[in-house]
């Protein structure tokens, strides 16, 4: 697998040198996935031959109710609150959505399966730690009764009407006298039954059996190992906090034993706080300014960023997918608003925008008219401690970037459109059927064809010819192979600079629509003619 990852590292090296196309990564990553899944089964054969060493998760849990030598009471016959933290290193923002939503329905599973009442629930996500709270929880389960179905009347019984070994047996085993056994009439048949009454266990005891398992059940797209326990996460699990009132619930899991102990923001060294029940648990985040529900630091965030942008007279771009993802990357939101040269406002708007979402996860403004201005708004976990300083360095990341982008700009314009179509034959499409020229060349020469077929105006179909000379042009050039979510972007962009019409530009950008489920179709007869071309020779 070593060498898996050394091929990774190789392509990821040659990717940001601009040696691998767009579509030819598709290739690659195909040829990685299957050395991946030889590897696995590799792997997976020598596990088996050695009976799966590491395939014992209990080696890893640990379950061990104490009573509390802290000062803290065992809570034994009141109602109380329920904690569980799983404290973790920073989980991408995907991640912790995924777990909450994961929380949200695995939470009252289990408490219900543990036959522990409960009056409120709520489970809450930040990048460092996953939260469970429960009010009012059972001190003990429920009891239960409930009847077991034995042996058929006539295999239970004899000719006598004694009870059979197989009655004494299915009493014994239920922990019940033969004389509570009875018959009854059951799927049209006479069974041996009993009542069997379960008395509920002690809800500390009980949930230290079962909290492993939860953390056990979180999955991610992509997990982790980080130490010798084996067990994945999403990322290393650093603390675990369990209390049931003042009392708390003992077990370890991936070699970290649970207590009360929580820790606060990592800008601020982590520091540990004890906590003495669930109450003092939420006073601490408060007081660190963490803000454990989702909508509320969402909410906190559109209010600050949006006062910066007023200030400056601005509006923020709308943008829910990267205001989800910011939510989800800080505990302690804290806005800040930066500015950046005048000169960089002559990029086109779409490579600004996408600098500062994709590459810095920065929020553009821009003025009454639509206008972008030189100004961002960024959100660091923490406070406003030495806030200038933390504004002074995102200014400077952005404007290397920027820099950047107007260097590949520059050196892309200095070329018209159609002179980066010979480059595209370095690009390979799909291994059999060629490269990103070839394809090229196969689109422009099916599109009028196609076009006549579905009764396009001619006007329409010289336009997408036109257009699909050039269609994939963009995708040789320094911007693109730098942000390939700017595909048909900068095609547009570079068609307009280098003096095709309108029409021509809009048709190269339309033909990558609709980008996914959801996406915008094209506007225009000429793009839709070129997009149905496109997909009819990828099919």
């Amino acid at each position: 697998y070593d060498y898996v990852l050394k091929c990774s590292h190789l392509f990821n090296v040659l990717d940001t040198r601009g040696a691998i196309g767009v579509t030819e990564r598709a290739s690659y990553f195909r040829r990685m996935r299957d050395m991946t899944r030889r590897v696995a089964k590799a792997y997976t054969e020598q596990r088996q031959s050695m009976e799966y060493p590491l395939d014992k998760l209990e080696a890893a849990w640990g379950v061990e109710y104490q009573q509390p030598t802290d000062g803290a009471k065992s809570l034994t016959d009141t109602p109380a609150d329920f904690l569980f933290e799983i404290g973790v290193e920073e989980m991408p923002a995907q991640d912790t959505t995924d777990a909450l939503a994961q929380l949200q329905a695995l939470a009252p599973t289990l408490l219900e399966e543990l036959r522990l009442d409960y009056t409120a629930l709520q489970v809450f996500a930040t990048p460092r730690r996953l939260v469970i709270s429960a009010e009012q929880v059972a001190p003990r389960q429920r009891d239960v009764e409930r009847v077991e179905r034995g042996p058929s009347a006539q295999i239970a019984f004899d000719a006598d009407g004694k009870p059979t070994k197989a009655a004494q047996g299915f009493a014994r085993g239920k922990g019940v006298s033969v004389e509570d056994l009875r018959v009854e009439e059951l799927d049209g048949g006479r069974y041996v039954v009993a009542t069997v009454r379960e008395t509920g266990r002690p809800a500390v005891e009980v949930l230290a059996e079962k909290l492993p398992g939860l953390i056990a059940s979180i999955k991610f797209g992509k997990s982790m190992r980080w130490n010798a326990s084996g067990i994945a996460f999403s990322r290393p699990i650093r603390w675990i906090v369990a209390l049931l009132g003042e009392a708390a619930i003992s077990f370890s899991y991936a070699d970290v034993h649970s207590g009360r102990v929580t820790c606060g923001l990592r800008p601020f060294g982590s520091p540990e706080h004890r906590i003495d029940d669930v109450e003092s648990y939420f006073d601490t985040l408060l007081t660190q300014g963490i803000v454990l529900d989702t909508a509320a630091r969402r909410a906190k965030i559109v209010e600050q960023i949006t006062a910066l942008a007023g200030e400056v007279g601005g509006q923020i771009l709308e943008d829910d997918a990267l205001l989800d993802e910011v939510t989800n990357l800080v505990e302690a939101p804290t806005a800040l608003r930066g500015r950046f040269e005048h000169e960089y406002l002559r990029l086109p708007r779409e490579v600004l925008v996408t600098v500062m979402r994709d590459k810095q996860r920065y929020f553009a403004l821009e003025d009454a008219s639509g206008k972008l201005m030189p100004y961002f708004i960024a959100v660091r976990n923490g406070d406003t401690q030495h806030l200038d300083k933390v504004t002074d360095g995102n200014e400077q990341v952005l404007r290397a970037r920027f820099s950047d982008a107007n260097y590949f700009f520059a050196q892309d314009t200095q070329k018209k459109l159609g002179d980066f179509l010979p480059r595209l034959s370095t690009l390979t499409f799909q291994e059999k059927l060629g490269s990103m020229l070839d394809k090229n060349n196969r689109v422009a020469a099916l599109v009028k064809a196609v076009g006549t077929r579905l009764g396009v105006k001619n006007a329409d179909v010289q336009t997408a010819v036109e257009a699909a000379r050039i269609l994939k042009a963009d995708l040789a050039t320094q911007m693109v192979i730098e942000m390939t979510s700017l595909q048909g972007t900068m095609g547009r962009e570079y068609a307009l600079l280098s003096g095709y019409p309108k029409a021509v530009a809009d048709a190269i950008y339309e033909h990558w629509l609709p980008r996914g489920a959801g996406d915008a179709l094209p506007g225009a007869q000429a793009g839709t003619l070129l997009a149905i071309t496109d997909r009819l020779d990828s099919l």
